[in-house]
């Protein structure tokens, strides 16, 4: 992902050229065809949403097209809304990132010391993780859709918690999903709201973002849910529904518009969920115990180049994908959001990068 390398100074303002502009169009619309599933893309700069662009089918049984309010799910992005719940109550003083898991969720204080909330967010625990075939089939065998509450009780149930013996916390870098979900469990013990409550009131309901949720049962009474969609190897696309898993919470498990999205990238942008020196832990990566960096922050991949950073994301879940380009340096954000099974999301962004040059 080299394509933020082309980016200019943040004192220049961002715009998109209108004939790159159409380039961006011509781009996605090659990829994707008018009657099978699609994507929505949003540019903001500068306090701006500069372009949006709508190509596709939100559904192809009711050839219902993907508008800027067709709602998606935004899959492992969402790491970076636990990520930022955790933030909210440590600048409230109810954590400490620091802090052991077991501080928070007694029936784990068997992890030790070691293993804390920094580490769960920066995937250095070395804990395992239990989106695997055992670790699914321990959770299902709770119940038929497992909850926060299932994720505790299965690790509180592992005799070896770590993902591989010797390994200790800080060793390594490992992504986790099930990690993230011990921090959704941790937001639900500290602030003492459902995860899809804290979120509803103490974001989406002050930014006014209407269409974000993470409650999976709205997917299905809300007419405006897109449908995802997976390819087979035989080349016919298949709707995916939805899965057991998707009453766990905090690994990501948000519905969202690009529409929504912009008001959110607008919250990062003025410190107004939480302030400056929080947002900064959040775009600050991890180090492992031989000092090597991780290059995660909290929700967050982090990279740099020719002295421009920036934070990004990729999501798949369910048929859909995501894609969320935050840049550090500029006022610049992308959003993707999509039911296409095979369009290179990334490269969408790079397009739109390139027109901002």
């Amino acid at each position: 992902m080299i394509f933020l390398q082309r980016a200019q100074s943040r004192s220049k303002a961002v715009r998109v050229q209108r004939p790159r502009s159409a380039q961006i169009d011509d781009h996605v619309a090659s990829q994707i065809e008018a009657d099978g599933p699609g994507l929505a893309l949003a540019v903001v700069a500068d306090g701006s949403l500069i372009h949006t662009a709508c190509h596709g089918l939100a559904d192809l049984r009711r050839g219902l097209p993907i508008e800027r309010d067709t709602i998606f799910h935004l899959a492992s992005c969402g790491k970076q809304l636990t990520g930022l719940g955790v933030l909210m109550l440590a600048e409230e003083r109810k954590l400490r990132l620091d802090d052991p898991l077991g501080k928070h969720i007694p029936s784990l204080a068997g992890f030790g010391p070691r293993v804390t909330l920094r580490q769960l967010l920066h995937h250095t625990s070395g804990i395992r993780d239990l989106y695997d075939e055992e670790g699914t089939g321990q959770m299902l065998a709770r119940c038929a859709r497992p909850t926060s509450a299932d994720v505790v009780r299965t690790y509180a149930d592992l005799e070896c918690p770590m993902a591989q013996e010797g390994i200790e916390p800080g060793d390594s870098f490992s992504y986790s999903n099930s990690g993230y979900e011990l921090l959704g469990a941790v937001i639900e013990r500290v602030s003492g709201q459902s995860y899809h409550d804290f979120f509803a009131r103490r974001v989406f309901d002050r930014l006014g973002m209407s269409d974000t949720f993470s409650v999976p049962d709205r997917r299905i009474d809300d007419p405006r849910c897109a449908a995802g969609y997976t390819l087979e190897t035989w080349g016919e696309l298949t709707e995916t529904g939805g899965s057991a898993l998707d009453n766990l919470v905090g690994s990501g498990s948000f519905y969202t518009t690009v529409a929504d999205l912009c008001l959110y990238e607008q919250a990062l942008r003025t410190n107004s969920l939480v302030n400056e020196a929080r947002m900064k832990e959040a775009f600050s990566g991890g180090q492992k115990n031989d000092g090597n960096p991780t290059n995660y922050g909290f929700g967050w991949y982090l990279s740099a180049g020719d002295g421009i950073s920036f934070a990004d994301h990729e999501g798949a879940w369910n048929g859909f994908r995501s894609y969320v380009c935050y840049s550090l340096d500029r006022p610049l954000s992308v959003f993707v959001l999509s039911n296409h099974p095979e369009v290179d999301l990334l490269a969408v962004a790079d397009a739109v990068i390139d027109a901002c040059r």
